[in-house]
């Protein structure tokens, strides 16, 4: 347990560090803060927060650096996030009013806009198709054999694929008439369940068609399944110092284009409403251990739809990263009931 004195010297130091990306002295804090003790005193309570593992010291000469622990315990202790100006409110608030209301095109604006306001990378896992239920189902015929399949949720969600099959010489408006009014309000476990039904339409050519697209109204949704993963700002990294080892870069950047890797860092965080701050060594991947990740989950009808968050050095203005996070979480929740009316 830090007293009051260790608190405000330790909570000066790690800010000052995410403001200079410099090591930081004990003089420097004695003329840059009211901290009301000398230097030396300021300087014996950096070497005792060092031996507690809070602050580092990368060379004997240099100041000090926080830690994974020293930025834990300055997160942990911040309790009045500063805002966002007035002006950057309403900026984001119109970059959302300008979406194009279809999913796909929400999350890219959300991850764009979430990755110019931070400077950080952005990533978001948008809705699971899976726990979606079929709203509707429209199909375009393109030729004898490519049928346009669109497929619209109770959420929203738009998936749309050309399919390939047999030639089928009828109205294709009969079979879209006959999934709408089977499929409609199921999921996808629904979908999967009803293929292995028979499919009785009086000619059986139809029959066997609406079989065909079944399988492919599958295949889209688990398709769509691995493309639930947004991001935004990658070029971000290159301005920042940690980053200046072209090693770390390659290493962040592989773990960041695996999608999977990717998708189960956010999916971890799905079951949490709270916004969920991960420093370090903290990450249980070895590729993020020199990053911070900040996620919070967003919601439709109180229920948790998905999560979006920012990746950064763990010298992150957090304060700040945490509010930007909050704000834009429930500005998309707000437009997952838009997009849905």
């Amino acid at each position: 347990m830090l007293d009051a004195r260790k608190k405000a010297i330790l909570y000066v130091a790690v800010q000052e560090y995410i403001l200079t990306a410099e090591p930081v002295s004990s003089q420097k804090l004695v003329e840059k803060y009211q901290l009301g003790v000398s230097s030396a005193t300021v300087r014996n309570e950096l070497a005792t927060l060092e031996v507690l593992g809070y602050l580092h010291q990368p060379h004997t000469s240099a100041g000090r650096i926080p830690t994974d622990m020293g930025y834990r315990y300055y997160v942990d202790g911040i309790t009045d996030k500063p805002g966002l100006t007035h002006q950057e409110e309403n900026s984001i608030v119109k970059l959302f009013s300008s979406i194009n209301m279809e999913m796909e095109e929400l999350m890219k604006e959300t991850t764009h806009i979430l990755s110019n306001v931070t400077s950080y990378i952005a990533v978001a896992l948008a809705p699971s198709f899976k726990k979606s239920m079929l709203k509707h189902i429209d199909l375009v015929s393109l030729s004898p054999r490519h049928v346009l399949v669109v497929l619209i949720t109770d959420k929203g969600q738009v998936l749309k694929r050309t399919v390939s099959m047999e030639p089928y010489p009828g109205e294709i408006g009969e079979i879209e008439r006959f999934l709408n009014e089977k499929l409609q309000g199921l999921d996808s476990t629904g979908i999967s369940a009803l293929k292995d039904d028979t499919l009785t339409l009086p000619d059986p050519g139809a029959s066997r068609t609406a079989s065909t697209l079944i399988n492919a109204i599958l295949d889209i949704i688990e398709s769509d399944e691995r493309e639930r993963v947004f991001l935004s700002g990658t070029a971000s990294i290159y301005g920042q110092p940690e980053f200046e080892e072209l090693s770390k870069v390659h290493s962040l950047l592989n773990a960041i284009e695996q999608g999977y890797r990717l998708m189960q860092w956010l999916e971890d965080s799905v079951m949490t409403r709270k916004v969920l701050v991960r420093i370090g060594s903290e990450n249980t991947d070895d590729d993020m251990r020199g990053c911070s990740i900040i996620t919070s989950s967003y919601q439709l009808d109180s229920e948790t739809q998905g999560t979006l968050g920012i990746i950064g050095p763990t010298r992150m203005n957090y304060s700040r990263a945490i509010s930007v996070v909050e704000l834009i979480s429930d500005k998309l929740s707000k437009a997952l009931v838009e997009l849905r009316s």
